[in-house]
């Protein structure tokens, strides 16, 4: 027999609610919902177990105890049923995307071909149910950058968890904590290219093409969505977002395009860069201090963690606190820079940190 452990990640959303797994052997149910394997709630994640005679393939789906309560993909599909072979003792992770009952607004695609970067870019873009229920109103746009990672746990391709960020604007809406709004994520290319270097590498790091792309960002990619639907075109409707080599872009793109930008959310900020500049060596710190003065009416959130190669980020990041404080911005006011007890450098944590940045950004 092999022991097979669920866990699973649940939508954002009243995420310590029971789950079950409902499958097609007497461990999960026998596809009946009331007799499924119940999990525990094992904050983030819930947790269950069963034996399985090894080597034989099973099929499952994730409930909240019912089919009218079924997990649906990014898109709002009910996905096919999933499977598992075991042979020896085995995790299966699973992130739900949302559930059928829940599910809401408009998962959609779309494309922009950018005259600075001589290429396209793919998006993901997410309407809001006000978008369709309001055809008067506009709304204000997020956009995040490596956007495989933030809508769709499947085309995130490392960690197979996703930020939520449609689950997590949906619920700040209803709580009135934020306005409905658009959420875009930018898709960067697969592949690598120059010394080896991903092509995401290649696309967002200020040793390479990274001002290139911040440029597009703000003139080319703004310019198309704003033409495209409908949002509130100006400055302090727009946010900007990244982490890692994204978040350093998203920094960025605030600092040299204040006109387009006034709110931005960096986790996990990579100020090393692919060169491994050390504190106080950082060229994109060291112009920032250089500065005279920092754009106003901002507001910037920065998080990382204290576990793995966050904890090295520290010195960069007091480095950031202390040119912000000598340049006059006010700490809880026109920025924050927080650093997570537990948090890692991947998905897992940037999902749990981006409802807390949205509030203070977007903060009144």
């Amino acid at each position: 027999m092999s022991r097979v452990r669920f866990e699973i990640i649940p939508p954002i959303e009243s995420p310590n609610e029971p789950v079950f797994i409902t499958g097609g052997i007497s461990g999960l149910g026998n596809w009946h919902p009331g007799s499924a394997l119940a999990l525990r709630w094992e904050p983030p994640i819930h947790v269950g177990t069963i034996e399985v005679p090894m080597g034989v393939r099973f099929e499952y789906k994730v409930t909240r105890g019912a089919w009218e309560r079924e997990e649906v993909d990014a898109w709002g599909h009910v996905p096919e049923n999933a499977n598992f072979t075991p042979w020896l003792d085995s995790t299966i992770h699973h992130t739900a995307p949302d559930w059928k009952d829940r599910y809401a607004g408009r998962l959609t695609t779309d494309r922009v071909w950018s005259e600075r970067l001589a290429s396209a870019r793919d998006l993901f873009v997410w309407l809001p149910p006000e978008y369709a229920q309001r055809p008067g109103q506009r709304f204000p746009v997020l956009y995040l950058f490596d956007g495989d990672n933030v809508f769709d746990p499947t085309s995130s391709p490392i960690s197979g968890i996703d930020w939520a960020a449609d689950e997590w604007c949906r619920l700040l809406t209803r709580e009135g904590v934020i306005p409905p709004t658009i959420v875009v994520g930018v898709r960067h290319p697969q592949g690598h290219g120059e010394e080896g270097r991903s092509l995401r590498e290649l696309d967002l790091s200020m040793d390479y093409g990274g001002r290139g792309f911040s440029a597009f960002a703000a003139s080319e990619l703004v310019g198309y969505i704003d033409s495209r639907y409908r949002t509130l075109p100006n400055r302090a409707a727009r946010i900007v977002a990244g982490a890692s080599l994204g978040g350093l872009n998203a920094a960025v793109t605030l600092w040299r395009h204040p006109a387009i930008f006034s709110k931005a959310i960096c986790f996990s900020t990579s100020f090393e860069d692919t060169a491994e500049h050390l504190p106080g060596q950082c060229p994109t710190l060291i112009h920032l201090e250089e500065t005279v003065s920092l754009p106003a009416d901002c507001r910037m959130f920065f998080a990382y963690g204290d576990q793995g190669i966050d904890e090295c980020y520290a010195p960069y990041h007091q480095d950031l606190g202390a040119i912000f404080r000598e340049r006059g911005w006010v700490d809880g006011r026109d920025f924050k820079v927080v650093q997570m007890k537990g948090g890692v450098h991947g998905e897992g944590s940037w999902r749990l940190w981006l409802g807390d940045a949205m509030k203070f950004v977007c903060q009144r």
